[in-house]
């Protein structure tokens, strides 16, 4: 079934925004507090001044531009001019370090870097000769960069010539997975499209619905599971520069919002507030997450907020959610949800039967490449080919999650297959983390691993065997990371063993290492 059909992210606003001129489509609430509004008219007229921003920058079908930033209209703004010139954006994530953004910059071969004054020293420091626009996040411009607002105004309104299709890649959004170095995941305006139809009818979002986005634009999740839904079903949004859980209901109010999107990490500080009288006088309808909760906090969730709570699962592969809590009836929110009208998921051993309800295997979605599901993975025909497999009754994309399903079609995760950390709604990639450990002066061998948290799923704790005679502490293992990974990524534990426990052919038994966590 093919709900996308040829439209592209820009045909869809543009369309909109001819239907409805005046109509306000996005509220910005900034860092230092601002509020800025535009209507459908005006932000396409903003989006056709940065597809000329971009043609001046001599950037056309195809290439590769970075935002390097916290949330900000520029990301609406410049992936809606991509979609329309057929250009490429890939976000990447402002708490990077300069390794992990040169990287990213090198291997998606990037040729324009926009991002905002907190990070434009480790912009600067990776460029290697890209050009760096500054979008502003406070009324302060930083001296000597070009500023993003300042360029934007001197373009013209009317669109240039462009390019953009329906199957054309317009987004690079890289994710960890089970190799030391992030994947590029190709996404195209189709599968953008297609799974945002698919989360507006499993979501009931409807045109009078203010979407409240918070979650990190950089990630697929606001985009996927917040903007791109609004633009379709024709709602509107309104984009804080970042997650506040003192503030978060108060914006909600202020904002009239009627639907949310958060993950379980930021349920669970919003339930570790004090209680305040914002609680309950919010219009959310809706409230999509990922993650599961407790019995005890989805119950004090709905007593103190009143905010139904729809669970969601779905990577960045497949664009779109493959399984929902069901609106109707039960939601059951201890399980994932139930496969949704658009895609086909199954539970299979490792020979890719399918398992009896109530067995574990991995999960896997039939879909079609570039339109229901990722186009693949940036130059890495090999871990293409091991996620996107061909089978006798079509294409499907093997998770890597280990899940069960009831007799009513509930699905439940079982565990994470691909050794990677959640951590407050961060993917961490625990070989990553124990390359950079390897690396550090005295250390012999190191395993990562993920271990349950109350309040950020989960925390990343590392094993590590000292060279003999080595004289290192916990907290050296930790500041060598914290030079060379994001926050996020550095281990919150160290504990030193005398060897780690592996195979036959070498490879870590990270269960064991789990079970000593458990024993201690």
């Amino acid at each position: 079934m093919d709900i996308a059909g040829n439209r592209t992210l820009y045909s869809i606003f543009a369309a909109r925004a001819v239907g409805s001129p005046d109509r306000e489509w996005l509220v910005y609430e900034r860092g230092d507090g601002r509020v800025f509004r535009w209507t459908f008219g005006e932000f396409l007229d903003s989006v056709h001044r940065a597809a000329n921003l971009l043609r001046r920058r001599e950037i056309g079908a195809g290439d590769v531009i970075n935002l390097h930033l916290s949330n900000h209209p520029a990301y609406p703004q410049l992936i809606l001019a991509a979609s329309y010139l057929g250009a490429v954006v890939m976000p990447t994530n402002p708490a990077s370090t300069a390794a992990e953004l040169g990287y990213l910059l090198d291997h998606s071969e990037s040729r324009l870097i926009f991002t905002e004054s907190a990070c434009l020293a480790v912009a600067r420091e990776v460029a290697a000769g890209r050009p760096i626009v500054v979008c502003q996040t406070s009324n302060s411009e930083e001296a000597g960069a070009p500023i993003y607002e300042a360029e934007l105004a001197e373009q013209s309104a009317s669109p240039p010539n462009g390019s953009g299709a329906a199957d054309r890649v317009i987004e690079l959004l890289y994710t960890s997975g089970t190799t030391a170095k992030p994947k590029g995941v190709m996404l195209t305006n189709a599968s953008f499209v297609y799974g945002a139809e698919v989360f507006r009818a499993g979501s009931g979002l409807r045109p009078e619905d203010r979407h409240l986005i918070a979650l990190p634009l950089f990630h697929a999740g606001a985009q996927c599971h917040a903007l791109w839904p609004s633009l379709v079903a024709d709602a509107t949004v309104a984009i804080l520069s970042r997650f506040s859980a003192s503030r978060y209901f108060e914006q909600a109010i202020a904002y009239d919002c009627t639907m949310a999107a958060l993950f379980a990490a930021a349920l669970r500080m919003l339930l570790n507030q004090p209680a305040r009288p914002a609680d309950r006088a919010h219009r959310l309808r809706n409230v999509t997450f990922a993650q599961n909760l407790t019995a005890a906090q989805y119950a004090e969730w709905h007593r103190r907020f009143g905010a139904p709570l729809q669970q969601i699962w779905g990577m960045t592969e497949t664009c779109g959610l493959p399984l929902m809590s069901p609106l109707v009836g039960e939601r059951n929110l201890l399980a994932m949800g139930r496969v949704v009208l658009g895609y086909e998921a199954r539970v299979v051993d490792e020979a890719g039967r399918d398992v009896a309800a109530g067995e574990t295997g991995e999960l896997i979605v039939r879909g079609t490449p570039g339109r229901s599901l990722m186009a693949g993975y940036l130059r890495n025909p090999a871990a293409t080919a091991a996620t996107l497999r061909r089978l006798d009754d079509g294409t499907w994309l093997f998770s890597g999650d280990t899940v069960r399903a009831d007799g009513d079609g509930f699905v439940y995760f079982v565990d994470r297959g691909r050794d990677l950390i959640k951590r407050a709604g961060e993917n961490v990639s625990s070989t990553e983390v124990e390359g950079v450990i390897l690396d550090c002066p005295g250390v012999l061998d190191a395993c990562v691993v993920g271990v349950p948290d109350p309040v950020r799923d989960e925390a990343v704790v590392a094993f590590v065997v000292r060279k003999p005679d080595a004289d290192l502490t916990a907290d050296a293992v930790r500041v060598f990371c914290a030079a060379r990974l994001a926050p996020f990524k550095v281990p919150e534990r160290v504990d030193f063993v005398d060897a780690l426990p592996r195979t036959s052919v070498g490879k870590i038994q990270k269960q064991v290492v789990r079970d000593w966590l458990r024993n201690r």
